[in-house]
């Protein structure tokens, strides 16, 4: 971006937000893989319980929590995207 320019470019942030959409979805689908790996491995005991319970607790919620997060600043980059089409318009 030049020093001169003032706005965004808009069809970067577009492409930028389509990105951060598809990694939030990618890293949501890696958390579910890995907790059902971890319920599928054959650990049996109070010691996989703890684990089972702490990543249902924290892992779990937490990723969620991320990924959406990524994803409402997606829609929110876009957002800006749009409102700066309208006023270059």
């Amino acid at each position: 971006m030049s020093s001169s320019m003032q706005g965004m470019d808009t069809e970067h942030a577009r492409e930028t937000s389509a990105r951060m959409d598809s990694h939030a979805s990618q890293a949501s689908g890696v958390c579910s893989g890995l907790y059902a790996r971890l319920g599928a491995t054959n650990w049996v005991g109070p010691d996989m319980d703890r684990m089972m319970e702490d990543m249902a607790s924290s892992f779990v919620p937490e990723s969620t929590n991320a990924a959406e997060t990524l994803r409402d600043q997606a829609r929110v980059l876009a957002a800006h995207a749009d409102r700066q089409d309208a006023a270059s318009a």
